[in-house]
């Protein structure tokens, strides 16, 4: 079980990653954890990329032609309901977003679902993720924020990193002191 720092550092690293994407107008089209390359072996500081680019070709605001592009339970509203063909980085901030609760919970979204009742409650912005109570308030609001249904309304991923890193004890272990170790 990884504890909220190191939740919270993954997560960092994670949106620097796709920051720099969008920074040379990158879209990933399938950002999930499954395609988040995490390595633990240091303890207290983990270290997190993103992989998998193979839908990535496609840059910002371009036309998308040729079928769905994403895996379903990640995939941003307007992927789904056909309401524009062309396409932003976007898409991509609202998959961060489920990603955060990936991170958050340690499970996959809509596991138990059919396919049919993910695409309906997606693209009628009436299902997203059930949001744990302990959930930390920040957290919450930049998950929400991040698979907001109206993609206006999403952060850029450099908004994402500095709300991230504006949470606190993100890189700072505990110190080993007699009474904790």
């Amino acid at each position: 079980m990884l504890d909220r720092r190191r939740k919270l550092i993954i997560a960092m690293d994670a949106a620097f990653g796709m920051e720099y994407l969008h920074s040379k107008s990158i879209v990933h089209f399938d950002l999930k954890c499954d395609n988040l390359l995490v390595n633990l072996r240091d303890p207290q500081r983990p270290i997190c990329k993103v992989g998998d680019f193979g839908l990535s070709r496609i840059k910002r605001n371009t036309l998308v032609s040729g079928g769905v592009r994403g895996t379903l339970p990640w995939m941003a509203p307007e992927l789904l309901n056909g309401s524009s063909s062309r396409v932003s980085e976007k898409v991509d901030v609202f998959s961060f977003g489920i990603v955060l609760w990936e991170i958050l919970t340690g499970e996959e979204p809509y596991a138990n679902m059919h396919c049919g009742a993910i695409i309906g409650g997606i693209v009628n912005n009436t299902l997203r993720p059930l949001i744990p109570e302990n959930c930390d308030r920040e957290w919450r609001k930049l998950m929400e924020q991040c698979w907001s249904a109206n993609p206006n309304a999403r952060p850029s991923f450099t908004e994402v990193t500095d709300r991230l890193r504006a949470m606190p004890a993100v890189l700072q272990p505990r110190a080993q002191t007699p009474g904790n170790r």
